[in-house]
């Protein structure tokens, strides 16, 4: 028995790039020198930890963590949006160098260690998602970064993260029974220019009335995504003027405080 899948057992040292957090979902990443993780919940601020992530509904330990390489993430954006859609823009929050997407592929199962004292599980892929190329106004991204937008980890030790810190492969880590990526169909990981018109279909009902993926519907409805998870149009502008109307009174409601505050 393997301790480690035969070409992860031969992976060597990368570095922290760069960090990235969110405040809630549909905001903007914002980049960061140095994080907290914690172990079992995110990183400190980012909207996975704090329950405000666009696809919390699916819970699933990956959802804690997301890693992606620089080098190719980068060779494979190079002709997406005449080159304006950076890795940043990937949402993922740990840019890692020295590390290819292949690299990390071969870790799910095993653990990473992140600096001196954080470890992580890597659980699946984080395939993108239609949202985020339609957010980016980037027709054509999610097929040109399929296999490079990185993974999904679980936080199992927190502590202190930096840029420039070390990520490297834990001995005799792997463990396939530990892989977790939440129930995913098989159709979830297949290219999108490859699925089936069944396939299509089975990946397009959200399961309404869960907590959580009201979320999920105004996001794809917010950037016209909204036929991949199987609003109508109707449905969506619906959502739309809703979350407008809650973005102009939360705005109001915050004017008002800042008056009062000054007087």
């Amino acid at each position: 028995t393997l301790s480690q899948p035969p070409r992860a057992r031969s992976l060597g040292m990368a570095k922290v790039h760069s960090i990235h957090v969110s405040d809630a979902s549909m905001r903007p990443m914002r980049s960061i020198e140095s994080a907290r993780l914690i172990a079992g919940k995110g990183i400190e601020g980012d909207r996975y930890a704090t329950g405000e992530g666009t696809y919390v509904a699916f819970q699933e330990p990956g959802r804690q963590l997301t890693l992606i390489s620089k080098e190719s993430a980068e060779a494979h954006l190079a002709g997406v949006a005449r080159g304006q859609v950076t890795v940043g823009n990937l949402r993922r929050n740990v840019v890692v160098s020295g590390m290819s997407a292949r690299d990390l592929e071969d870790a799910i199962g095993c653990v990473l260690m992140l600096g001196d004292a954080c470890r992580v599980r890597v659980h699946r892929l984080c395939v993108p998602c239609l949202y985020n190329e339609k957010l980016n106004q980037a027709p054509g991204l999610m097929e040109a970064v399929w296999s490079e937008a990185g993974v999904n980890c679980e936080i199992l030790a927190g502590g202190s993260l930096k840029v420039g810190d070390v990520v490297k492969l834990e001995s005799g880590s792997f463990d396939a029974s530990s892989i977790d990526d939440g129930g995913k169909k098989a159709a979830f990981y297949k290219r999108p220019s490859l699925r089936t018109e069944d396939e299509i279909e089975s990946l397009r009902t959200l399961p309404m009335g869960k907590p959580g993926v009201d979320r999920i519907a105004e996001a794809y409805a917010t950037v016209g995504a909204n036929d991949a998870v199987g609003i109508d149009d109707d449905a969506a502008h619906a959502i739309r003027t809703k979350a407008e109307l809650r973005a102009v009174t939360s705005a109001t409601k915050m004017r008002r405080r800042e008056a009062w505050k000054a007087q």
